[in-house]
């Protein structure tokens, strides 16, 4: 009985991280069926936010630290690979993300995602 209760025990201490995920962790789209489409389209059209890093059109940054505000999250996001020939990669970005309801918006100095739907 000891040993199911220690093994009880670590297993609710492993899933606790699991369970403690922020809300803005995910795979998201602005249309719900890209989310199952090629990766070609994927690549195009969906956004995926992990704990320390995210990957949007165009743009995938390997390093993310995430810092909540009264409005959202500002992600301080580096090592930022993309499509932009006039950034030296890898580049630095700061993204802000707001969530509201079941959607959740990236924005940056000239770029809005609109509306996002989770996958």
């Amino acid at each position: 009985m000891r040993r199911f209760m220690v093994t009880m025990a670590m297993c609710a201490f492993a899933a606790g991280p699991a369970l403690a995920t922020e809300p803005y962790v995910g795979t998201w789209s602005k249309d719900r069926a890209n989310c199952t489409a090629s990766a070609d389209v994927q690549s195009q059209t969906v956004y995926s936010v992990q704990q320390n890093a995210l990957s949007v059109p165009e743009l995938g940054c390997e390093h993310a630290t995430f810092r909540k505000t009264a409005t959202g999250w500002v992600v301080h996001a580096s090592q930022c690979y993309g499509s932009d020939p006039t950034l030296e990669e890898p580049f630095s970005r700061v993204i802000h993300i707001v969530k509201t309801g079941t959607s959740l918006r990236f924005t940056w100095p000239g770029f809005d995602s609109g509306p996002l739907a989770r996958c």
